[in-house]
């Protein structure tokens, strides 16, 4: 079975726990970034609490990677930020097949690292793209 790991901005979050649910409703192994909102759950305390929940948050994602064989980028705008620019370049690097639903329009070096691009704008949509790629034939 492949499992697939979603990477998108915290910006997305609804867009990325809707795709989440819908690749799991059809029985694909998903893994979910939380999303924390690590700013309030930092917010009153020393700086270095801050920097060690980010980079936390940020290995903890690498490791979801690392178990991944797709990477699937909830990107409905074509917005690939910061955060997913590092996971994007993290995936190249390990080798998993990265699935966007949009090209970045603003960053041409971000598009082509992609192996696939869905073209769709509805994360309902994209996830049945999805879908039908995984079961019907092997990501190589």
């Amino acid at each position: 079975m492949n499992r697939i790991v979603i990477c998108g901005s915290g910006k997305l979050r609804e867009e990325i726990f809707l795709a989440g649910q819908r690749l799991s409703d059809a029985g694909l192994q998903v893994m979910v970034p939380p999303l924390h909102r690590i700013e309030e759950l930092v917010a009153g305390r020393p700086p270095e609490c801050r920097e060690l929940a980010w980079k936390g948050a940020t290995f903890a994602h690498f490791n979801r990677i690392d178990k991944c064989d797709i990477v699937f980028i909830v990107n409905p705008n074509g917005y690939i930020g910061p955060s997913t620019t590092l996971e994007l370049g993290y995936a190249v690097a390990r080798h998993a097949y990265i699935v966007a639903m949009m090209p970045d329009e603003t960053e041409v070096a971000r598009t082509v690292l992609l192996d696939r691009v869905l073209n769709t704008t509805d994360v309902e949509e994209a996830c049945k793209k999805l879908t039908g790629m995984v079961k019907g034939a092997v990501v190589a």
